[in-house]
């Protein structure tokens, strides 16, 4: 009697080692996260400040459900030359870090420190008691804080605004907050810096932090106070050059270079009669001609220019030339 047809490929799978033979069973895993790879940090003041990536992975690529524990270490870097064995048993275990979406932080006091080269290192280790192997080791020498900077003033110019402090120090670092945070603007060897390219109408905050080279990463120090500006259009136009008066018929001739501010508007003619002062001659207008029909023939006058911008911002007028009307 033959097997019926529904039963030979179990019957063939049995002879093979079972109906429904899966394969042997997979050991548990091991859950070993995986190293830290971009361990950073630097002095600030008296404080060091460390920063890395906390594992979201095993080495066997599986995700990790909770943050795992953090070992992170500081000690001094070896006589001789590094040595993984040496450096751990010098070293301690510092405070636990924060971690806020995935990134953990931490500030650890580092005056106990100063002037030696410090290693630190982190680990972290999985839900099964394994620890992952040590990240990147971050070399830091540390120093006596470097000076605050004192007597930050930030103050508007026509080019922009001229940020300037008083301290001791080679280099600085200048942050600017135009809306929601504090960027670096510029580095500079100079107790000064111009923040040219501005709008204006707008508010601009100002700080600033002494840099000082230690090796892999420099020490700063404790950022200034910062100050706040209202960057607003006061800047007058500069005065009208090349003023040239000439007698005409029945009149007196003036034309000028004109100005190349982008905001000009318009220029205004004074006049003064024998040794008078200057007094406005006429309304404002765009033009760099003028004709003064009311000129006395024989008196004389002296004739200057200014320049007014958009926002009204006028400026004083340009060196006055004589003349004895005809």
């Amino acid at each position: 009697m033959t097997a019926p047809r529904r039963f030979l490929p179990c019957l063939a799978a049995a002879l093979l080692g079972g109906c429904g033979y899966t394969g042997d069973p997979l050991p548990p895993a091991l859950m070993i996260p995986e190293a830290v790879q971009d361990l950073s940090g630097f002095q600030r003041g008296e404080a060091v400040l460390l920063q890395f990536t906390v594992p979201q992975k095993t080495t066997e690529d599986l995700l990790l459900k909770t943050t795992p524990e953090i070992e992170l270490r500081a000690g001094e870097n070896p006589q001789g030359g590094f040595d993984m064995g040496a450096w751990l048993a010098g070293s301690v275990r510092l405070p636990a870090p924060e971690v806020r979406e995935g990134v953990a932080r931490l500030s650890v006091p580092a005056m106990a420190w100063a002037g030696k080269e410090m290693v630190f290192g982190v680990r972290t280790r999985g839900p099964r008691g394994r620890f992952s192997e040590w990240s990147n080791l971050l070399v830091l020498r540390i120093i006596a804080p470097p000076a605050t900077a004192r007597g930050l003033r930030a103050e508007g110019t026509p080019e922009g605004v001229h940020v300037s402090w008083e301290g001791e120090g080679a280099r600085w670092r200048v942050f600017r907050k135009s809306e929601a945070e504090f960027e670096q603007a510029a580095e500079v060897e100079q107790r000064e810096w111009l923040d040219r390219g501005l709008s204006f109408g707008r508010a601009y905050e100002y700080a600033v932090e002494q840099v000082a080279q230690t090796g892999a990463a420099p020490a700063v120090s404790e950022r200034t106070a910062p100050v706040r500006i209202e960057y607003e259009d006061t800047f007058p136009p500069a005065p009208p050059a090349g003023l040239r008066v000439l007698a005409g018929t029945g009149s007196i001739e003036l034309n000028w270079d004109r100005n190349r501010e982008e905001d000009f508007r318009a220029y205004q003619v004074w006049r003064a009669e024998e040794d008078g002062e200057l007094r406005r001659l006429g309304e404002p207008g765009p033009s760099s001609t003028f004709s003064d029909r009311t000129a006395v023939p024989g008196k004389r006058y002296r004739y200057a220019v200014s320049a007014i911008d958009g926002k009204g911002n006028e400026s004083r007028p340009c060196e006055p030339v004589e003349i004895v009307a005809p």
